[in-house]
């Protein structure tokens, strides 16, 4: 999906203000980009603190240190006295690898060595996708087994709850295998390369079920059925992308629908896994026009299947239950908001599966409700103007809800609990700036991944209280130093009509008194995506406006109000028609910094990637403001990126033509103001090279100057350490250059 920023944004810093205080005079180190890639990977915290909890929440995993050695192993951590053990013998291990036919003594000492596995839900087996077979290892038994033998490769396997059993696609198919045997068999026989069984495509891996995750496949938590999702793309076009690097260049012929094409007609099935055929739901109702089955599940007793499905432009969202016996269906509830709303992971259930929560941006802002399991709603949890972010798990026992919110800053993300009753809402975590954290299975315990604009990195184990135990890491404070860091300032910026934006500073060194500065404004600007927060932004996009702010430019950050994290309700003046209502936040945020003596007005540069790229070239066709500006990865017209994304916020080009029309910088490209350089990686796959060709095509149409760098064998991001270095130094010479 495009509001993802493949470069991240600069992290914001801790207080705010109407008005800025001066800054400290800039540190003697002076940074160079050898210097910025060189510490951004220093600024890391320590891998692998905490990579998942035991079922019992009294122990969870992590990665140590061998002795004596530059490796790590995985060990099993006692929460309340800090004691480790490692998870298995690695001895062991290799030798029942060992022991299997075929493989060599080498393989199965590199096999026992690993650090990350497929785990079973009990965390007494492991599963490795090895050799283009399968394998698990039983832990405490050391016996390990091969599941497959063949020629086919095996992909999105998984454990079945119980650990008994691994489902896997092959040859476009769903199979399944005893875990601690080989004798696969297929559950499904009608997948091909155009019917994908179990397995999404692009366009739903991407927007909808999670970038990078394919699975289209759930278990029933009794291990007796699977429910998978069936895609056929019969007539969705073709995309090719041509990796240019070769003398005779392959082809990636993929599955792409963009803005009003044929999405993949969806279906929804359930199999049982000791054998028969698989069964259809009833999705009739749905059929006369296109849509979406956004989440499938299970309830918790195993009887029935719970779905979501949308319409096409996503207006709306049905809570569905179907039967695995019969397939019939029936509806709990329908949920809108006036314009879009999109997917959410809820159901969470309680008491065995008689209620659940549900939260939703029916109002406008994301909030917990609490319903009966025929769909009855029996109370909203939280409210307020503040969003509930991720929801952690309910503590039955003592009727407590865990949830990430935004109650406090906008710009950051406290742990919150409040009762099933919607009484005694309060903070868990207090620190100010972003608290991620991962619930210990019977909520004894929590782990807290911290930082703030002025605190690097720290991970604490807390208890549920919020009482810290122990620290686990603390990120090194000595690179920053050595970049001679300084902290960014947050400001409150009112628009025109009165919104108020969260934006951040990084002043620019060495100068005078009254002395304006060139700005450098990075942007976003997605919907609900904001670039302003309250964490620490030590990678390389950070230091890279650290060198810049060094050099003497001013950084600055602003979040429209479509992208603040304020909710629908503040996103929702960008409906079918993107890009215009962005610009003005964003003008207006200039404004300000301009009035406050510190911008030159006559020298200020944007920059962005995917959709700041395409904000960076809609507002180089659509404003006079700005002299410079560095697009990349740019969607230029909206009728070239994919369906689902697009069409959520601009209904479909058949029926909004000149909202498409108004939004495109192709359309516009007569009218670029400004010094315009567009970047773009070859072969990305998300916002297809094409953006960028078709604009370089219309600019020249209209006889612009402009300049472009392409990144041949990169997709959405330039990911190649040389080239990435290549892409920095061209950004800095551009902004040298041109303001």
């Amino acid at each position: 999906m495009v509001p993802r920023p493949i470069l991240p944004a600069l992290l914001a810093s801790l207080s705010s203000c109407s008005s800025l205080p001066a800054q400290e005079s800039a540190p003697a180190p002076r940074l160079t980009l050898d210097r910025v890639f060189e510490l951004a990977n220093k600024m890391r915290l320590p891998p692998g603190t905490h990579v998942g909890w035991m079922p019992d929440g009294e122990r969870y995993l992590a990665l140590e240190k061998v002795p004596d050695s530059d490796r790590r192993r995985i060990v099993v951590v006692e929460a309340a006295t800090g004691g480790t053990r490692p998870l298995f013998d690695e001895a062991q291990m290799e030798q029942a690898f060992a022991a299997l036919p075929g493989i060599p003594r080498e393989t199965a000492a590199k096999w026992s060595r690993r650090t990350s596995f497929e785990f079973s839900p009990a965390r007494d087996a492991v599963l490795l996708h090895e050799a283009n077979d399968l394998f698990t290892y039983r832990l405490g038994a050391d016996r390990a087994a091969r599941l497959t033998l063949d020629p086919e490769e095996e992909s999105l396997e998984t454990f079945s709850p119980d650990g008994r059993l691994v489902a896997f696609a092959r040859d476009f198919d769903l199979h399944v295998v005893p875990a601690d045997a080989g004798g696969a068999r297929a559950l499904t026989t009608d997948g091909d390369e155009t019917h994908l069984v179990g397995r999404l495509d692009w366009l739903y891996q991407e927007e909808v079920y999670g970038r990078g995750n394919f699975r289209g496949y759930w278990w029933s938590p009794d291990s007796s059925r699977i429910a998978f999702l069936v895609l056929d793309e019969t007539k969705v076009p073709t995309y090719a992308i041509v990796d240019h690097r070769e003398t005779h260049p392959p082809v990636d012929v993929m599955r792409y629908p963009k803005a009003g094409d044929p999405n993949p007609a969806v279906g929804l099935r359930v199999v049982d896994v000791a054998g028969g055929p698989p069964r259809s739901f009833d999705l009739g109702p749905y059929e006369r026009e296109e849509f979406l089955i956004v989440r499938v599940g299970w309830t918790p007793d195993s009887k029935e299947v719970i779905f979501q499905v949308q319409d096409r432009v996503q207006t709306w969202l049905d809570l569905l239950l179907g039967d695995p016996a019969t397939g019939k269906v029936r509806r709990l509830f329908r949920d809108s908001t006036g314009t879009w709303i999109e997917p959410s992971d809820a159901p969470f259930w309680i008491e065995g599966g008689k209620r659940f929560l549900w939260r939703s941006d029916r109002d406008g802002l994301s909030h917990l409700y609490l319903y009966e399991r025929d769909g009855t709603l029996v109370r909203r949890l939280t409210e307020g103007p503040w969003e509930v972010d991720e929801f952690h798990g309910v503590d039955e026992a003592a009727g407590v809800v865990y949830f990430s919110g935004d109650r406090d800053d906008v710009k950051g993300s406290q742990l919150f609990r409040v009762g099933l009753d919607g009484n005694g809402l309060a903070p868990v975590t207090a620190e100010p700036g972003t608290h991620s954290v991962s619930m210990s299975p019977k909520f004894a315990y929590f782990v807290d991944s911290f930082s703030s604009s002025k605190q690097p990195g720290r991970v604490d184990l807390c208890r549920a209280d919020g009482r810290p135990a122990r620290t686990l890491a603390r990120a090194d404070e000595g690179p920053p130093k050595e970049a001679g860091w300084r902290t960014p300032e947050f400001v409150k910026v009112k628009t025109r009509d009165g919104f108020e934006m969260e934006a951040t500073l990084l002043r620019p060194a060495g100068r005078e008194p009254g002395e304006r500065a060139p700005v450098v404004c990075y942007t976003y600007a997605g919907p609900q995506a904001p670039s302003v927060r309250d964490a620490f932004g030590g990678g390389v996009n950070g230091l890279f406006h650290q060198m810049l702010a060094q050099e003497g430019f001013a950084v600055w950050i602003c979040d429209n109000r479509s992208a603040s994290g304020r909710g629908l309700a503040a996103a929702k003046g960008i409906y079918r028609n993107l890009g215009e209502e962005e610009l003005r936040d964003l003008e207006d945020g200039l404004d300000w910094l301009v009035a406050q003596g510190i911008a030159d007005p006559a020298r200020i540069g944007i920059w962005g990637w995917s959709y700041g790229g395409y904000m960076t070239a809609y507002a180089l066709t659509h404003s006079k403001r700005f002299k410079a500006g560095i697009a990349g990865a740019p969607v230029a017209d909206w009728r070239l990126y994919d369906s689902i994304y697009t069409e959520r916020y601009m209904d479909l080009p058949q029926r909004n033509p000149e909202g498409y029309r108004r939004s495109s910088a192709i359309e516009a490209a007569a009218s670029l103001s400004g010094r315009l350089l567009l970047v773009h990686g070859t072969i990305d796959e998300n916002v297809h090279a094409q953006n960028t060709l078709q604009l370089a095509k219309a600019l020249q149409d209209a006889g612009k100057r402009f300049d472009l760098m392409l990144y041949p064998g990169n997709r959405h991001g330039v990911s190649d350490p040389k080239q990435r270095r290549h892409l920095y130094e061209t950004m800095a010479s551009f902004f040298r250059e041109n303001l």
